[in-house]
């Protein structure tokens, strides 16, 4: 019986070696066949080497950078005082709306007291109208 065992260690064993030399062989595959041709760092050089060249040595963009910032005020701008176009233009048109009502409201009172004024002064024989 312990011989039984000793045999299935064994064969456990020889297995899982033939499992991790046939994953290591796959991957020096994969690796042969995906990154033989890569060249990542040589066109990095090149354009290193093309900055060099054009006089350009990877400083700041400054033009871009004042462009962008300019571009993005005035579009903030547009963007913030179109919200306070609006709010000032609902504010006003509830102010004018307010005075409106108040116009309409007094000059129905005075239609109002002129007619009474008028029974009264004919109640006292005066002919106004």
């Amino acid at each position: 019986q312990e011989a039984n065992q000793t045999m299935n260690s064994i064969t456990v064993l020889a297995a899982l070696l033939l499992a991790i030399i046939a994953v290591v062989c796959a991957q020096e595959q994969y690796y042969d066949d995906n990154y033989s041709n890569d060249n990542l760092y040589h066109d990095y050089a090149m354009r290193q080497e093309d900055k060099q060249v054009g006089g350009q040595e990877g400083g700041t963009p400054w033009l871009k950078m004042a462009a962008a910032l300019s571009v993005g005020w005035f579009v903030g701008g547009k963007y913030h005082c179109g919200k306070l176009q609006k709010k000032m233009s609902s504010k006003f048109k509830k102010e004018q709306k307010d005075l409106y009502t108040q116009y309409y409201s007094d000059v129905y009172t005075l239609k109002e007291q002129n007619a009474h004024l008028v029974d009264a002064l004919e109640q006292m024989g005066v002919k106004v109208r």
